[in-house]
């Protein structure tokens, strides 16, 4: 019989000042940066120390390994985008963009090109290590959010979107900037890769029209 996995402590100590949370900052900076230059090959905690410019025992206050400190990357990447979309889709515009759903679409295209193999790599410790329903749960956040704004978000559509509706756009969504990202694709960033994702969004989300053998019979 598999004996249930044992829970992590993946952070040692939470940093609640300023100062604390800066070390912890200059650590996810070290980290990513030597993911960029060298891979994950080269990632050790003395070698993240080196470059954070801080005492190898310093680190250890706070995360007891590397993979530690890439699940404490992922989880920051996970509530800065859930955040940076959440307040696309409640807040007003401001940036002359009118259309919510291309907004939102930008937004997520730009937090998904920054640092794309630090992100890959994050992400893939966290699944790794257990925790890839952590993913879901910041897709969901979101998908609520739009159920609950979908009055202002899709103004024409009379009907609410449905919950079958919203999951499948919402996954279908994420999907492939997951993948455009994972994959180093050079499409991430044109402005026809954010044309299709608004088109397929918008085409998803509207009104269902009545075929012609409805309209006959009415």
């Amino acid at each position: 019989m598999q004996q249930p996995r044992q829970r992590v402590d993946f952070v040692r100590r939470t940093p609640r000042q300023e100062r604390a949370h800066d070390t912890v900052q200059v650590i996810f900076e070290a980290t990513a940066r030597i993911l960029q230059r060298e891979g994950r090959a080269a990632l050790n905690t003395n070698y993240i120390a080196e470059c954070a410019g801080i005492s190898v025992g310093t680190l250890y206050q706070y995360f007891p390994n590397k993979e530690a400190i890439l699940v404490a990357m992922a989880r920051n990447e996970l509530a800065n985008d859930e955040a940076c979309v959440i307040k696309v889709l409640t807040e007003p515009h401001q940036d002359g963009e009118p259309d919510v759903v291309r907004r939102a679409i930008r937004v997520l295209i730009s937090l998904h090109s920054k640092r794309r193999e630090v992100r890959r790599l994050a992400f893939e410790t966290l699944v790794s290590e257990g925790l890839g329903d952590e993913l879901a749960k910041a897709v969901q956040k979101v998908a609520q959010t739009v159920s609950a704004e979908s009055h202002r978000l899709l103004p024409e559509r009379a009907a609410p979107i449905t919950p079958v509706s919203l999951f499948v756009i919402t996954r279908a969504i994420s999907g492939v900037l997951r993948a455009a990202s994972q994959e180093q694709s050079p499409l991430l960033g044109t402005l026809e890769f954010e044309n299709e994702l608004v088109k397929l969004v918008q085409s998803y989300v509207a009104e269902p029209r009545q075929t012609e053998e409805q309209s006959i019979g009415n």
